[in-house]
Order: C-alpha cells, then structure tokens, then sequence
C-alpha cells in the first residue's frame, strides 16, 4: 500500500512541517527534520517497508537532479558580483575543503572509527551523489556517507544562521559561502530563504567544494590515513 502512498504522504506531511515552521518560526522546526522524523515514525508503527517507499517515490527522486541544476539560477543572477571575487572565493573553498577533509579524519579516527567509516565520512560535506562516488573511490561505504551527507545539510541548515551570527560573520557574501560549502544543497535552500545573494555564493561554494572535494580527496585521504593511524 505504501508504493501507492508514498508521493500523497510525503507531499501532505512536508507541507505541514512547513505550516508548522512558519507558525513557530523556531529552527528546530525545520521542514527537512520534521518531515524526515515524522516519516519515519509512520513507517514504523505501521510497518511500511523502505524498499517499497523509495519504489513509490522514484519521480521524487528523479527531480532532485533538475531541482540542483536549479540552484544555479540565483547564481546567473548575482554572476557579476561573484566574478568579481572569484580568486578569494577558489581559495576560501579550497581552505574549507582541505581543513574539512583533515578535521572530519581527524576526529573520526579519534573515536577508532574502523577504516571504511572514517572514509565515508571524510566526503561528507558535499551533495550526495558526488559525496557517494567519492567514498566508494576511497574505500568508504556509500549509503552511510549519504546519511552522513543528509545529517550535515539538516544541521547547517538548521545552525548556520544561528551560528554565523555569535561568530559576527554579518556579510551575506561569506554567509553564503561558509554555507554552501559546509552544507551542501540542504544548506543551500536555508540561504536562499535568506536572499539572493546568499544563495548565489552558497551555490558557488556547493559546486566549486563538489568540484574540489572529487580532486582532493582522493589524493589527500591516504595521506592522512597513513599520518593519522
């Protein structure tokens, strides 16, 4: 029955995580997380299968293709403001690539993290098909960096508004960037709510960090795993 299910469900309860953030206007609130919390709580009581709930939301799924693709269009807006600081953006991505990569390692190896684990979430911080494509490169398992991936982009689009403000970050330009790249598509969306132009430099962190993140990670990660262990 959830194949048939699925699309109604998921439409009905993200408008009304929706309705309940605009009411409340709390980020804990947030849309994703809610949808995502009470989904799973209606597939367990009733028992719904996740096999035949993805088979019900394959159209869903396959926009998410579109709807990134998508995201580039508040960049073709504000592309002269972000041409004119593209040298301090490639190296603000490519320092928040690369201290990304060593702190997530870092850290995950900290807490003996088995091997596989700490190389699915070493991509964490990039969109999911690309984060997926890299984990499997480097040894990792790609269903958990998606996961990884989904808790990385619910965070900074819950936190980073909250979290930019007490570091008195107040820029639009660095806001988006510091959010883009930190949290993906997920991240993405929150800085669009903000404004244009934090959604043009967000979008600009997301894919110049998809980009960066595919070329050195795969380079960087044994390095740091031979370093670190």
């Amino acid at each position: 029955m959830i194949v048939y299910l699925a699309i109604p469900l998921t439409l009905v309860i993200y408008f009304f995580a929706q309705w309940i953030y605009k009411k409340t206007a709390l980020a804990i609130f947030n849309p994703i997380l809610l949808c995502i919390g009470m989904l799973i709580t209606i597939m367990m009581v009733f028992g719904f299968k996740l096999e035949e709930y993805e088979q019900g939301t394959t159209i869903l799924t396959r926009l998410l293709e579109p709807a990134v693709i998508a995201l580039a269009f508040p960049l073709y807006q504000q592309f002269v403001h972000v041409k004119a600081k593209i040298v301090p953006i490639l190296i603000a991505c490519s320092a928040g690539v690369i201290i990304g990569l060593v702190v997530t390692v870092f850290v995950a190896i900290s807490f003996s993290a088995p091997p596989e684990i700490v190389a699915s979430a070493a991509p964490k911080a990039v969109t999911m098909p690309i984060a997926m494509a890299i984990s499997e490169t480097i040894g990792g398992i790609p269903a958990i960096s998606a996961i990884m991936v989904i808790m990385v982009g619910i965070f900074g689009n819950v936190c980073a508004p909250f979290l930019l403000k007490h570091l008195r970050i107040h820029t639009p330009e660095a806001q988006g960037l510091a959010i883009g790249a930190g949290s993906h598509v997920i991240g993405t969306s929150k800085a669009m709510e903000l404004s244009h132009t934090h959604g043009a430099f967000s979008t600009t962190a997301l894919l110049i960090s998809g980009v960066l993140t595919s070329i050195i990670a795969p380079m960087l990660y044994p390095y740091l795993l031979s370093c670190m262990l």
